[in-house]
């Protein structure tokens, strides 16, 4: 079988009318995103997203309490300009919901040069003392490894 790729698989659940009303509301929501991303500051646009919208109450998911603040103070110009847009937006709510794409690189800084994570100690004794007692198998193959790879005598492939 061919490997195709999502936006074909996408497309053709798009067609399918127990589909097509969902697709109907995602297209409505990205259509609103983009507006949304002209309409808003640029530092608060691009760090906040559409949460959602339902009869005509829109959902703003902001990434931290300070831009939350931030999009309360513009909330009717918000509004206006939506309108202005064509959109029926009535209400604006915003949530604060935390960015986890944002919060990965400051992890990977946490967790070494490599951004890997490392085993402590006990975690490296222990794993020691059960690959020992493994008999020959993939599972002590892939302990010995994990091992190696710990301790930077393996490169990673």
């Amino acid at each position: 079988m061919a490997a195709r790729k999502i936006n074909f698989y996408l497309g053709a659940l798009s067609t399918m009318p127990d589909h097509q009303r969902l697709f109907g509301y995602i297209d409505k929501l990205t259509a609103m995103q983009r507006v949304f991303m002209e309409i808003a500051p640029p530092q608060l646009a691009q760090r906040c997203a559409l949460g959602g919208f339902f009869e005509g109450n829109l959902t703003l998911c902001a990434h931290n309490g300070a831009i939350a603040a931030k999009l309360r103070q513009i909330l009717p110009s918000l509004l206006l300009k939506f309108r202005a847009r064509g959109y029926e937006v009535t209400a604006i709510r915003i949530t604060v919901q935390a960015n986890y794409r944002a919060m990965t690189g400051h992890e990977a800084s946490a967790n070494g040069p490599t951004g890997r994570r490392q085993i402590g100690q006990v975690g490296v004794e222990s794993l020691i003392g059960l690959a020992a007692e493994l008999p020959q198998s993939p599972l002590k193959e892939a302990v010995e490894l994990l091992l190696k790879k710990q301790n930077g005598q393996e490169k990673e492939s």
